[in-house]
């Protein structure tokens, strides 16, 4: 029944261990990409609704650095707030940044969260949806501290009562798919589905709820030189 944690001084060692580490890492990343211009490695962690765009980004960005090798963690916000805090990540891509951090954030594109409804939801025939008539429904929405969710909540004033949380996009969809209830996304991750009629676009006054998505860095960790060259690229990808 005993358990081994750290000590105070063991936290505070383990943490100039990783800032040693990343130094180290820095070093060699900077020696590499300077013979060898198109290598580099990017350690990447983003939201799981950006997903549905980084790949293309990345698949974009590697046909101009053939060479370089990146590992993608798709994960939820709480997962990524900790990737900040420990700088275990080159970049990271989320919605609304962390007040509390000092992070150098860029917001690159916009991020419209929409409601979603089965192809016959009743509501569908309605011309003025209301916040109202969502309260009536069964909503089906992210787990407690999610970006989506917090987000619906502060703009919409939405108490989310129903018994269904889910933890990913895909299974939100599915759901909604299966006539279970109203769902919340960001348009990015739906729109083939949309495209197919598969499930529809709900027009609720109040949305889309309008964000952005951000690519972040902990201040006191320097990027590489191939994170520096990606960070930009997805600025300019969106510029164009």
């Amino acid at each position: 029944g005993k358990k081994v944690s750290t000590t105070f001084i063991g936290k505070k060692l383990y943490k100039t261990c990783l800032d040693v580490i990343h130094l180290l890492e820095q070093a060699s990343s900077e020696i590499e990409h300077t013979l060898n211009p198109e290598t580099g490695h990017l350690q990447i962690a983003v939201a799981t609704t950006a997903n549905s765009f980084v790949s293309r980004l990345l698949s974009n960005f590697k046909l101009q650095y053939p060479k370089m090798s990146f590992h993608l963690e798709v994960t939820n916000r709480k997962t990524l707030l900790e990737k900040i805090e420990n700088k275990e990540a080159d970049l990271i891509i989320m919605g609304e940044p962390p007040k509390d951090i000092d992070l150098p954030a860029h917001a690159f594109m916009e991020n419209p969260l929409i409601a979603i409804v089965h192809p016959d939801h009743r509501l569908l025939s309605k011309a003025n949806n209301t916040i109202n008539d969502l309260k009536k429904e069964t909503l089906i929405t992210r787990e407690q501290g999610s970006g989506t969710r917090m987000t619906i909540e502060r703009f919409t004033g939405l108490n989310f009562n129903s018994n269904i949380e889910i933890n990913s996009n895909e299974a939100i969809i599915e759901a909604v798919q299966a006539g279970l209830g109203i769902g919340f996304v960001s348009e990015h991750t739906v729109k083939l589905e949309l495209k197919n009629n598969i499930i529809k676009k709900l027009e609720v006054s109040k949305f889309p709820i309008v964000r952005h998505w951000h690519v972040v860095h902990h201040s006191s960790r320097k990027l590489s030189p191939i994170a520096k060259d990606f960070r930009q690229f997805i600025i300019d990808e969106n510029n164009h």
